[in-house]
């Protein structure tokens, strides 16, 4: 959650230790990933009572329906794993072995087809963000190698084994549940594999988080590396930006957490290619604890605000958000013929990235060495380049500016895609696109504006909404609309006022028709949503309760509680990000 204020199958589920594995392409076929139990047809219009705009310091749901806190920050991924301290005086060894903070965007795997899949998964959960007046005991005021080490292992991605049982959701021991950080061996692979634009003198890379999720039809989590200008900075009074690095938003004292005074990697003078590292689309396998995350060059070096994925004739298609514009890559073969056969699905393709032109007519720009714009007059040495500085090639070619796109996500039946546009001063709204001869592969689309914050919708009696930072679209088709009231300006005050705590509406994608489903605590943002394939099961990811408000002000080292102290309530606590598990009473679909 960004605001001036804030640093900005392999394996198949076991009955018990030490039984053998199967891979999920043996037990489910080539795509890698359990049939889903059937959906019923309960059509996509919200179908519950929509819940006010709110204040308060607590989750709300609509009546019939309960929300339950699940992977809390810090709690413990093994038995044998330290439980968090409220007085946040956890170092680095907990912080790796504990769920991450500053949640944002998660999936749901299932470990089991049918109506097993449920019960029984994977979460995949991104970290962020860190604030560290509350990730630190002392407020974050010592900037100490210990504070740098904690900071770096709060960071990253947790991969948590969960069951449903009596009617809740718990998180299960299993040796798959693990972290991934800054220090987590990693590959590279596609056209700058092996660049000299990518040579350090550090190794690992690992991953830094971000906010970006999606699943592919093979089984894997993609997410992105956001936090570039967080983790990056340099002391040396000598040194100056380049074009490129300002781009990505890389400035000597841009830094928030300041990681190069006590590691030299994210120092920009000491080492100015380690940056390059960072920015890309990440594939993580989350059944095989022994595989290295794989950073994919071919769809270019962003800062991920948001992926989806989906297919065209049988090609992988990813959708990705950066923060001022909105890209597609297009696989260059088949898929299923490309797992392990030589280079992977990602591994090349082409980029593209939208122009949103008048009369609700759009055009894919290709980045592509040697194109208008592209050539090496214009500054680009090859395609690779092309790739490095993908923010720039996207400016070069003439594409839309839009104010904070966010995450995307593709309709399952109709194949509308979906983003939202924050923008801070409050007039945020979601898009909506259908691509030529619906194929995803397609250069031309016709575009258009499915909502509008600020307004009510359908007949006028529909939730009012402001700064939509992400969208999900479920099996069932209705759409998933979250917010993060932090991202509003000064200048937005109104709008703040008008629409409370941040917010996740349902909105039903034939109609449009927007009802208000949950609200969050202060200070926070509703930064991710997923879903059990029954659809009777909905994640949500709780970012940075109790953090910095321009509205309410902030925590202190004194009174970390001075915002929020949710989800604990814990009089010698402090607020954590948390997933918040959402069911029907009765059991039946969500939304309904």
């Amino acid at each position: 959650m960004a605001s001036e204020h804030r640093p900005s199958r392999r394996q198949i589920l076991r009955g018990g230790a030490g039984l053998g594995a199967l891979t999920a392409a043996a037990l489910f076929g080539d795509a890698s990933r359990p049939a889903a139990a059937a959906v019923p047809d309960t059509g996509s219009a919200p179908g519950f009572t929509g819940v006010p705009s709110a204040r308060a310091d607590a989750i709300t749901v609509p009546p019939g329906y309960t929300a339950r806190v699940l992977l809390p920050w810090g709690a413990p991924l093994h038995r044998d794993t330290p439980r968090w301290r409220p007085d946040a005086t956890d170092g680095a060894a907990n912080a790796a072995r504990q769920v991450g903070t500053g949640h944002s965007g998660l999936r749901y795997l299932p470990l089991h087809p049918g109506h097993d899949g449920g019960r029984r998964g994977l979460i995949v959960l991104n970290h962020s963000w860190i604030d560290p007046v509350l990730l630190h005991a002392d407020g974050g005021r010592s900037a100490t190698g210990a504070r740098t080490d904690k900071e770096m292992a709060s960071l990253g991605v947790t991969v948590a084994r969960v069951e449903l049982t009596d009617g809740r959701w718990r998180v299960i021991d299993d040796e798959l549940n693990r972290r991934l950080t800054a220090t987590s061996p990693t590959t590279v692979a596609g056209p700058l594999a092996g660049h000299r634009s990518l040579e350090t003198g550090t190794d690992p890379a690992g991953v830094i988080g971000g906010s970006a999720h999606a699943t592919t039809p093979w089984g894997t989590y993609l997410t992105g590396e956001d936090t570039l200008p967080d983790v990056f900075g340099t002391d040396d009074r000598g040194w100056n930006a380049t074009a490129a690095q300002r781009r990505y938003g890389l400035t000597a004292d841009g830094s928030s957490y300041g990681w190069h005074t006590h590691q030299s990697r994210f120092d920009l003078a000491r080492e100015p290619n380690e940056a390059h590292r960072f920015g890309w689309t990440v594939e993580i396998d989350p059944l095989d604890p022994s595989s290295r995350p794989v950073k994919h060059t071919a769809l270019g070096r962003l800062a991920h605000s948001g992926a989806a994925v989906t297919e065209s004739r049988g090609r992988a298609v990813v959708y990705m958000s950066d923060r001022t514009h909105v890209y597609k890559f297009v696989g260059e073969r088949l898929w299923r013929d490309s797992r392990g056969r030589g280079p992977g699905p990602l591994d090349a393709g082409t980029l593209y990235v939208a122009r949103l032109g008048s009369h609700g007519l759009g055009t894919w720009l290709p980045l592509v060495h040697g194109r208008s714009g592209l050539t090496r007059g214009d500054g680009f040495t090859d395609q690779a380049d092309v790739l490095l500085r993908a923010r720039e090639a996207a400016d070069a070619v003439g594409a839309t500016e839009l104010q904070g796109p966010g995450s995307p996500a593709v309709h399952p039946q109709t194949g509308t895609v979906y983003c939202p546009e924050a923008s801070a001063s409050g007039s945020g709204r979601v898009l909506s696109w259908t691509e030529g001869a619906g194929d995803h592969g397609a250069t031309l689309f016709s575009w258009s504006e499915f909502a509008r914050a600020g307004a009510p919708s359908g007949d006028g009696q529909g939730a009012v909404f402001a700064a939509p930072g992400g969208v999900h679209c479920g099996d069932d088709g209705r759409l998933w609309i979250r917010t993060d009231v932090a991202r509003l300006g000064d200048a937005a005050e109104g709008a703040r006022e008008r629409v409370g705590n941040s917010a996740l509406l349902c909105a039903d994608p034939d109609s449009g028709e927007v009802r208000r489903f949950l609200t969050g605590p202060h200070g926070c943002g509703i930064a991710g949503t997923t879903a059990s394939p029954d659809q009777r099961s909905l994640f949500v990811t709780v970012q940075g309760p109790g953090s910095a408000s321009a509205r309410l002000g902030g925590p202190t080292v004194d009174d970390p509680r001075a915002l929020s102290n949710w989800p604990g309530f814990d009089p010698a606590g402090r607020p954590r990000s948390a997933v918040v598990v959402v069911r029907k009473d009765d059991g039946g679909i969500i939304g309904t």
